[in-house]
Order: C-alpha cells, then structure tokens, then sequence
C-alpha cells in the first residue's frame, strides 16, 4: 500500500473519531480504495506492456505495435 492511501485511512479514522462524521469517513475510504484500484490496475498494464513486449523482438514487430508500446511505456512513467 502506498503512503497516500495508508494517510487516507489514518486521515478517515482520526476525522471519524474527532468529528463522528460518517460520511466523511466513508467518502475517504472510497477515495482510499479508489487510489489501490488505480495501483493495481497499473501494476498490470505494466506487466501486461513487458509481456507483450516480450512477445516479439523488436526487428519483427509491426510499426503500430511498437507505436502503442512506447505509448505505454510513456503513459506507465508519468503516471504518479
């Protein structure tokens, strides 16, 4: 888990705890479990580009595979 999402938690719970404010504490641990769905998901699509890149070597790949490769890899290292 990252330190985002683990502050979110500690966040949802010390608001929940200081305030009694349910709907608080609710909309943080969705914003929470949004945060690791968006992890996960980019920890597959980066197995998923080294897979297919893995898939063919680079002299054989056709030129709009090899174009959306590097799309993903870009999109992969600018992500947060």
């Amino acid at each position: 888990m990252t330190p985002s999402i683990e502050e979110l938690y500690a966040k949802a719970q010390e608001y929940l705890e200081k305030h009694q404010d349910q709907e608080l504490y609710d909309y943080l641990l969705t914003l929470a479990d949004r945060l690791e769905q968006y992890d996960l998901l980019k920890h597959h699509f980066g197995y998923f580009v080294m897979h297919a890149q893995a898939v063919a070597p680079y002299d054989v790949r056709p030129r709009h595979f090899q174009d959306a490769l590097e799309r993903a890899r870009k999109v992969l290292n600018e992500a947060p």
